[in-house]
């Protein structure tokens, strides 16, 4: 430690091993999604204790590789998860190496703890969490189908994400008014540009946000609107109108690109789906570069952007929970 030389080496070592990360967008992603599932695992509400387990030093007379995570659920059960990020822009398929799932399942039975593998679909912002007896073994890897996944998928018999419904559209109206010159003549009196296009000076005067048609009045209310609309999946459209006597309100409306108006509500997305959105947006650039690792952002971000106990005849909400189907996978041995 008192050698110069041999502090700035090894400073040296560290710096050319981050660079190599850093210029390696899969590993970048891998490190991105693996903090991004401990905050959802924290944030959901299933959880006693989410605990980073590939941390530390480890000693151990044989090869093993030590999971992201270990979780104690509500239940008293711990259950380790391994976290894979698949980037493909049309995912179909998860596939992990024979060796890799040997040593994975070899800490986990030195541990007696099940293990699960938590799949970061990128291209759709989702998530799945499977045990790894789903995994079918073809060729020299394992591997499970999207399908599969999603139909084995315990994100909320284990950590309760749920579905989120409401009735649609989302509404965000932008109240605005002409601001007119010394001479009191607004831009728009003033006439078209000669490409035919007009210029308007206007100043914001209210705002206003909506759900099915009722306007959103509480605090509650508006701060779970505001969040689906940064972070939904519905597409938005956006369009200006004049509300005459120089008022003018853009208006920015969600709704899903097929309604099913029968059952009363549209599913907007999963909760891990709108967190996974959120944190995106903070560590995303407009050209969508990761430009951080993770975001600052404290436990209980996700009760309290969703309460579970929000009750108003104005924003009706469904919470689905769903549960895996029966398993068709093999044992790992």
């Amino acid at each position: 430690m008192s050698d110069p030389a041999r502090v700035e080496a090894t400073v040296a070592q560290f710096e050319a091993g981050l660079r190599d990360s850093l210029e390696s967008p899969p590993r970048i992603r891998g490190w991105v999604s693996d903090q991004l599932f401990g905050l959802i695992a924290a944030d959901l509400g299933g959880c006693k204790l989410v605990k980073q387990e590939d941390a530390g030093t480890l000693f151990y007379e044989d090869e093993v590789k030590l999971p992201d995570w270990r979780l104690t659920l509500l239940s008293d059960k711990n259950i380790l998860v391994e976290v894979k990020a698949e980037n493909d822009s049309r995912p179909r398929v998860s596939k992990l190496r024979m060796t890799e799932v040997a040593r994975l399942l070899r800490y986990a039975e030195l541990n007696d703890c099940p293990l699960y593998i938590a799949v970061h679909w990128v291209a759709m912002s989702m998530w799945t969490l499977v045990p790894i007896d789903d995994y079918s073994q073809v060729g020299h890897h394992f591997e499970i189908n999207l399908e599969t996944a999603f139909k084995r998928n315990h994100m909320s018999s284990l950590l309760n994400d749920r579905m989120l419904g409401l009735t649609p559209p989302l509404e965000f109206r932008l109240t605005m008014q002409e601001v007119t010159g010394e001479d009191g003549v607004g831009d728009v009196e003033a006439g078209p540009e000669e490409d035919g296009t007009r210029k308007l000076s206007l100043v914001t005067t209210g705002v206003r946000m909506f759900a099915g048609g009722e306007q959103m009045v509480d605090k509650s209310e508006t701060t779970l609107i505001w969040f689906l609309l940064q972070h939904a999946r519905w597409p938005c459209e956006e369009k200006l109108e004049d509300a005459d006597d120089g008022m003018w309100e853009m208006v920015f409306t969600m709704a899903p690109e097929e309604s099913h108006a029968e059952q009363g509500f549209d599913i907007i997305g999963d909760l891990s789906e709108l967190y996974t959105r959120m944190f995106h947006s903070g560590t995303t650039s407009l050209e969508y570069e990761t430009t951080k690792l993770s975001i600052d952002v404290e436990p209980g971000t996700l009760p309290r952007l969703v309460p579970t106990d929000l009750k108003s005849d104005r924003l009706p909400l469904w919470h689905i929970h769903t549960t895996p189907s029966s398993p068709t996978g093999v044992k790992h041995t």
